[in-house]
């Protein structure tokens, strides 16, 4: 609850004009919407650039932002940045795809050995390559949820869905993930 509450306050006051306020919930939010961007589009330039108009739309539409409940600023934030990703495909070729070498690594530790840097980018193709075998709807609440960092309630808000639609999408997401792993595994075994 203390961080919704610090958050409302600097909300409050970035709708001021205080610039301080605004550069906090930008470097609070700037990890999760980065990651979630940058699994979007095809290149880390891209990203950047649909970050940036994220954050630009954000400060212009500050004013106008109405708190409805618990997450909706971040929900808020997650929408615009969904809008300006679901814009740039409207301003580019219909079948761009991201190159899996190019994804960001979602990982939190570094790896210590080039033999550990091998496994990890393996790994991450991998998973990426298989998250894509997901429904549309799915990836999309996969990638809120564990690269945008979003809870529930504000992957609902951000999609405009039932918050137990989103637990039911996330759910079926993991299992369907889980058994392409599976019978992934099983091919593979000697």
């Amino acid at each position: 609850m203390y961080l919704l509450e610090k958050e409302k306050k600097l909300v409050t006051q970035a709708k001021k004009g205080n610039r301080q306020a605004m550069a906090q919930l930008y470097d609070g939010l700037f990890p999760g919407v980065y990651a979630y961007t940058r699994l979007r589009l095809p290149t880390t330039a891209d990203a950047e650039d649909v970050v940036s108009e994220t954050f630009l739309a954000v400060v212009n539409c500050l004013p106008d932002f109405q708190w409805e409940h618990s997450g909706s600023f971040r929900a808020w934030v997650f929408q615009i940045a969904r809008n300006h990703v679901a814009n740039f495909y409207r301003r580019k070729e219909p079948n761009v795809t991201i190159p899996l070498a190019e994804a960001p690594d979602a990982s939190l530790t570094q790896p210590s050995t080039p033999e550990d840097t091998f496994i990890q980018t393996e790994r991450k193709h991998y998973l990426l390559s298989t998250i894509r075998h997901l429904s549309p709807r799915r990836q999309e609440v996969l990638l809120l949820r564990y690269f945008g960092g979003l809870r529930n309630n504000e992957i609902a808000l951000a999609l405009s869905l039932d918050e137990r639609t989103v637990s039911a999408h996330l759910s079926r997401a993991l299992a369907e993930l889980q058994s392409i792993l599976d019978k992934n595994q099983e091919i593979t075994k000697p």
